[in-house]
């Protein structure tokens, strides 16, 4: 599973993001908590904001705890919106660039906490048939991470807003799994001015997901897989719910079909 952090508030530095609190980001690259599977997050790491009204990425391929000089990029990068993440390759996901999270593309990002079983042999080409040629030809590895987020894409294009996009893309990967078989598929997607996070999988258990509506480093509204640091107020979300943030603050929806 991967961990992340994502932030909309103030405009603000973002080294908090990823080496801030007692349990930051970094730590959770080598001694992550709540971990539904595996034991680190050492396949690479991503950080996505936005200046100019544009998303600018730095990520890499080794572990974070190896990235020298990135505390002190992200020191003088501000920005009010951004993502965060590190990550553990689900088995059967080549470890290439293209599932390497926060991604990047027409100008949002995504992450994906979470996996698609038998992914590649079983689903892969199936929910491909769902993206125009644009988005096909825009396709450049066989992760499962790049396929949803073109899926949410998508559904962006047909009208959807951010949180029906979500639920759209785990909906249509649910719909080709088998009775009991468990997928995993915690979502965030980012746009610069917001970000929408839905809490789910196709089983009753979720990832982990916490909101943090008043952050002692970061002011403005703060959501991460794990909570950053003990002495914060962290709630946990839900499972199967959409948290919101944007200029207005944060707020959480519950599951489709409940009042």
């Amino acid at each position: 599973m991967c961990r992340w952090v994502g932030y909309v508030g103030a405009d603000a530095p973002l080294a908090p993001l990823v080496f801030g609190g007692d349990q930051s980001l970094l730590r959770q690259s080598w001694a992550p908590r709540e971990l539904l599977s595996g034991s680190v997050n050492a396949d690479g790491w991503g950080v996505v904001w936005w200046a100019e009204g544009a998303p600018r990425r730095l990520a890499g391929s080794r572990p974070l705890w190896q990235e020298e000089g990135l505390q002190d990029v992200l020191e003088v990068t501000r920005s009010r919106c951004a993502l965060a993440a590190l990550r553990n390759t689900t088995p059967g996901i080549p470890g290439d660039a293209s599932g390497n999270p926060p991604l990047v593309l027409e100008g949002r990002s995504f992450v994906l906490n979470g996996y698609v079983p038998e992914f590649r042999h079983r689903h892969m080409r199936a929910l491909r048939r769902g993206l125009s040629d644009e988005r096909y030809a825009a396709l450049s590895g066989s992760s499962d991470t790049e396929t949803l987020f073109l899926l949410v894409l998508e559904a962006l294009a047909a009208g959807a807003d951010r949180s029906a996009a979500l639920r759209q893309a785990a909906d249509a990967v649910v719909a080709r799994l088998e009775e009991g078989q468990e997928a995993q598929l915690t979502m965030a997607l980012a746009d610069g001015t917001g970000l929408t996070a839905l809490s789910t999988s196709s089983v009753d258990r979720t990832n982990s997901l916490y909101l943090a509506r008043r952050h002692p480093v970061l002011p403005g509204a703060v959501l991460a897989s794990e909570a950053l640091e003990d002495g914060a107020e962290w709630t946990p979300v839900p499972a199967h719910a959409v948290v919101r943030l944007d200029a207005g603050g944060a707020r959480v929806e519950p599951e489709a079909g409940e009042s």
